[in-house]
Order: structure tokens, then C-alpha cells, then sequence
């Protein structure tokens, strides 16, 4: 079986941890690593070959949507899943890496009560995120890598497939009228 391999960033060593607890509940997921910002991140990415990216926007040194720009630039194609708090400075920020290049977000849980529920919490919403974003891995007879981007794509950089939450519309060429020809 082919495991899906996360890199948790955030600054919070608290956050950090419940992600990678949450995450490791699911046999499908392995969280290969951890950062503290985005810095590191960049250089965990080169070092780990994640198949996705759980990240933090706010965060010191280089901030989740300046990491997400940098990944972007340097042609990784790496599905990254904003995990932000729900607030109205949270929400602008999250559209902000959206527009940067993010492939989708999570909320962070706010209140819910317990560390349990928290991790719940977390799983419930992350989980399939996770699954719809990287199919090919995380079951048997997982599909190989498309070799798209060479060295980049063997490293697990597997192409972006779009937001599970966006509606897929498939438009259809307008049918064109058989030509009838003309007979003096």
C-alpha cells in the first residue's frame, strides 16, 4: 500500500502536533515531517518529497502564503491545504493564498472542547481533503507518478487535480449542422 506523504508547517508545536496525530489516525496518510515556517518548509519539501503540504498563513520568518508563492515560482505543482482560523482577517488571508496558488483550505477548530474532539475535529475535515487531492495514493494498486516534470515529478510532485469543493463543469463543443449539399 502506498501511503499519501503529508509535511505539516505551522508555527504552533501545539497545532503541528494535533495535525500530525489527527493524520496518523488514517492508515492511508504517513506525516513525513514538520515546520515551523515556511523557510523550512521549502527546504523539508526538497528533502522529504511530500505528496502534499498541510500550511499555516500566518507564521514568523515566511508566512504561509509567501511559502505557497515560492513553491509556486519554483514550479511545484504539490497540492497545499491552507489550515487557518475562521476570522475575518483569517478568511481575506486565505483568499489571498487561494489566489497565490493554494489548493484548498481547512479551518482550524476553534473552541471545540476537548484535545479528542479537537482531533476529530481535524481528521474529519482534513482526511478527505487529503484523499480527493492525491488519489493515486493511499490504496493498493496506487497509480504510478506521471512522469510530468521529470525529477520533479518522480519526487512526488503529482499533478494539482482541482478543489474537491469546486464544481466540475465539462463544456461540450456546440454541435455543428451537417453541411447538406447544394443540387442544381
Amino acid at each position: 500500500m502506498s501511503r499519501i506523504r503529508v509535511l505539516v508547517v505551522d508555527d504552533s508545536v501545539v497545532v503541528r502536533r494535533l495535525v500530525a496525530d489527527a493524520l496518523a489516525g488514517d492508515p492511508a496518510i504517513d506525516v513525513v515531517g514538520t515546520a515551523a515556517n515556511g523557510q523550512i518548509a521549502q527546504t523539508k519539501v526538497e528533502q522529504l518529497a511530500p505528496d502534499l503540504i498541510t500550511m499555516d498563513i500566518e507564521m514568523p520568518v515566511m508566512d504561509g502564503i509567501e511559502a505557497v508563492r515560492t513553491l509556486r515560482r519554483s514550479g511545484s505543482r504539490l497540492p497545499i491545504i491552507m489550515f487557518s482560523t475562521l476570522t475575518e482577517r483569517g478568511a481575506s488571508a486565505t483568499l489571498d493564498a487561494l489566489a497565490a496558488g493554494a489548493t484548498d483550505y481547512v479551518t482550524k477548530p476553534a473552541n471545540v472542547g476537548s484535545v479528542q474532539e479537537s482531533l476529530a475535529s481535524v481528521a474529519e475535515q482534513l482526511v478527505p481533503k487529503i484523499k480527493a487531492l492525491v488519489p493515486h495514493r493511499g490504496r493498493t494498486g496506487a497509480l504510478p507518478t506521471p512522469a510530468v516534470g521529470g525529477a520533479t515529478a518522480a519526487r512526488g510532485a503529482a499533478l494539482v487535480t482541482p478543489r474537491p469543493t469546486a464544481p466540475r463543469v465539462v463544456r461540450l463543443a456546440p454541435r455543428s449542422r451537417p453541411r447538406v449539399p447544394c443540387v442544381p
